[in-house]
């Protein structure tokens, strides 16, 4: 707890001489967001769980763009690894869920535009997500599959751009170091009650590490038509095709210390990484019945063909083609009490998953005979009831649902006999939530909430026997969160929200290595954890020009019971998770253009193995970028440049948990640059 008390002072220290200044500034008021991560659309101070929002706004012309962490720097319980290893994809820890993923977002339920991005398995990525078009992000932190079902460790909730009433141009060029490259073009229309926006990127590196390329193309369409006030209806497309997307591996700190920048000479070898090409649709349909009643449905479908590389001989060319639809949808109703409202939601959402996976061997980079072939599904139905009560200055927020989910293996491969099998991995998931208003900008909130989380169907098919099927040790991670917060503005410059909570969690999902499959990983369950942590988050307006944002999490995340060939580890620190995480961005926004964001990161010592023998030191990054908005007639042209890791730290930007042979570490690149053009024109309102 002293290292808690520490951070917390100079946390601070760095605030406080801010913050003195605040009766010779001019106010600026913050507007009050209506948040839809609930389900239910809740304004920011009512809220009974902790949410963190964030909009894009014009700090967005002066970013990279190149991968997601970027936005998410500043929410506090959140901990992202691994931006720079395109065939790993992003990796994303909620107060600990996501923290055990190989690949891929596990834990974590990703939402973009109201269709789900993660699989019904709870498998998530975002490489086919437009970076460039995010308009807002919700962040629902802590367990929460009384809302959004399995894997909901917490919830990410992405909107893209919607809000134009005039018909747009926007074009983007940035070049930087390792030979990075991308071109943006999008463009709006509106002509009536139709709306429609399109956008295209290409994007293009060599990387920072050898074997570490990237080539990604995605194209991303919305189209919006109103019938009348009370009748919306939307569509949306997406497609994306990543031809390269090169896997370096990791190395041991002997290698780190020898060249930074080698890939693993066994991924080299067998030309480790992938390739995918993904195509989405998904529309969405609300009509309100009348003043205190609307319903809403959505429905969408997925194909995502994937061709994998991993550097081991037996079955390291992994085919997966996959499909992936469902619909949903739910029907509201808002009460008018004497001195409040009741606002009632029952909804259902249903969804199937289906992988055909094959593994062939992998003759260093040639693909070779077939390994395994099975046909995998996962089903699932989940039924909700939410119940938002409010009177006077209290908010009660009350959810179940109970999911549905069934599992299913069909072994194509029959030489070696039928491996087929099923399983049925259902939950009954409640949730409370109360929020109480000290004053009119002051609130106090508590909740307790459940998840739980079924392996996904590539960890259940990643069998340590080397059968095929599934995995029959593995089981589904429950946990359950109790939460304290306060939150709300002071005065019209500064507001904060500040978290405590505690979570348990039993059958841990683990991933780790075996020496007979280096490079592959596998899963186990560990007995069950204890999580303690608080999160802090702080805004404050120095000025019309300037705003300071800080955030800061202290996480005590502990194994408490865990045994694993004969050893004890209970107490042991959770791998990948940091005890302190701070985040600062000092930015500039003045009336004639000029921006500039100044954004510094500490992240403290954390463990890369469960025994906590190997470790990732503590670091230090400073990110720097400006831009200066030129307007035009109709247009606006905006250079920008930026500096990432202006201090050239060394450190990782990812740590391979439990990997086998020390080979724990990816280092990240010193310092490098970006800069480019964009140039935005607009035309008449309609």
């Amino acid at each position: 707890m002293k290292k808690v008390f520490l951070s917390f002072l100079i946390f601070s220290a760095m605030i406080l001489p801010v913050s003195a200044q605040q009766d010779s500034l001019k106010s600026v008021t913050f507007d009050e967001v209506q948040v839809s991560a609930l389900r239910i659309a809740t304004p920011t101070l009512d809220q009974p769980f902790s949410i963190a929002t964030y909009r894009a706004g014009t700090l967005q012309e002066t970013r990279q763009q190149l991968s997601l962490q970027e936005y998410l720097y500043q929410v506090p319980g959140l901990f992202s690894l691994n931006a720079n290893n395109y065939a790993q994809d992003l990796r994303i820890s909620i107060r600990g869920f996501g923290a055990r993923s190989a690949f891929g977002i596990r834990g974590v339920k990703i939402v973009v535009d109201g269709i789900p991005e993660t699989t019904p398995d709870g498998q998530g990525q975002i490489d086919n997500l437009n970076i460039g078009i995010i308009d807002r992000l919700e962040v629902l932190k802590g367990p929460s599959s009384a809302l959004y079902g399995n894997a909901s460790g917490g919830v990410i909730q992405i909107h893209t751009q919607q809000d134009f009433d005039r018909n747009f141009l926007n074009a983007g060029l940035t070049f930087g170091s390792f030979n990075m490259q991308q071109y943006q073009l999008s463009g709006g229309w509106v002509h009536g009650r139709t709306r429609a926006i399109l956008q295209g990127t290409h994007t293009r590196t060599d990387g920072y590490r050898e074997q570490s390329r990237l080539e990604n193309t995605n194209f991303n369409a919305r189209v919006f038509h109103d019938f009348s006030d009370r009748s919306k209806l939307n569509f949306q497309f997406n497609y994306t095709n990543s031809p390269v997307g090169d896997d370096p591996g990791g190395i041991n700190a002997d290698d780190v210390r020898e060249d930074r920048q080698q890939a693993r000479d066994q991924n080299v070898r067998f030309e480790a990484g992938e390739s995918v090409a993904q195509l989405k649709l998904g529309t969405q349909y609300e009509y309100e019945l009348d003043d205190t009643k609307s319903i809403q449905f959505y429905g969408f479908y997925s194909n995502r063909d994937f061709e994998g590389r991993i550097p081991i001989g037996a079955d390291g060319w992994i085919n997966l083609q996959r499909a992936y639809f469902g619909q949903g949808g739910h029907f509201k109703k808002v009460s008018t009490l004497p001195s409040g409202s009741n606002t009632v939601q029952v909804g259902y959402e249903w969804a199937i998953q289906q992988d055909d996976r094959r593994r062939f061997a992998n003759n260093e980079g040639v693909k070779g005979d077939l390994a395994l072939d099975q046909i995998e599904r996962f089903s699932t139905l989940g039924l909700y009831l939410l119940d938002h009560l409010s009177f006077d200055r209290w908010l009660f927020s009350f959810g179940l649902r109970y999911d549905l989910n069934e599992l299913a293996a069909d072994d194509q491969l029959l030489s070696d006999g039928d491996q087929s099998g099923t399983r049925n991995l259902s939950a009954l998931n409640p949730s409370i939530g109360i929020n109480f208003e000290v004053s009119p900008q002051l609130h106090l909130y508590g909740s307790y909430r459940t998840s739980f989380e079924t392996p996904s169907l590539s960890e259940l098919s990643a069998n340590p026997s080397g059968a095929a099927g599934f995995d029959p040790d593995l089981r589904s991670q429950r946990a359950y969160n109790y939460e304290l917060g306060f939150k709300g503005l002071l005065g019209n410059d500064l507001d904060f929200d500040l978290a405590f909570f505690h979570i348990n969690t039993k059958n841990d999902l683990v991933p780790f290595e075996l020496e007979a499959f280096p490079g592959r990983t596998f899963f186990r369950n560990a007995g069950s954890t204890i999580r303690n942590g608080m999160e802090l988050w702080l805004r404050y307006q120095l000025s019309r020009q300037f705003s300071l944002r800080g955030s800061y999490t202290y996480s005590d995340f502990t194994y408490d019971d865990y045994v694993i060939d004969e050893k004890d580890l209970g107490g042991k620190l959770l791998p990948a998770i940091p005890p302190h995480f701070l985040s600062l961005q000092l930015a500039y926004e003045s009336e004639d253009g000029l921006n500039l964001r100044l954004q510094h990161r500490f992240t403290a010592e954390f463990y890369a193995n469960d025994d906590n023998t190997a470790t990732e030191p503590a670091y230090h990054v400073t990110d720097l970028s400006l831009g200066y908005r030129l307007p035009l007639d109709r247009a606006t042209l905006v250079p920008f440049f930026g500096i990432n890791n202006l201090l050239n730290t060394q450190y990782s930007d990812n740590v391979r948990i439990n990997a086998f042979g020390g080979r724990y570490y990816e280092p990240a690149a010193g310092i490098n640059f970006y800069g480019g053009i964009r140039l935005n024109l607009t035309g008449k309102r309609e």
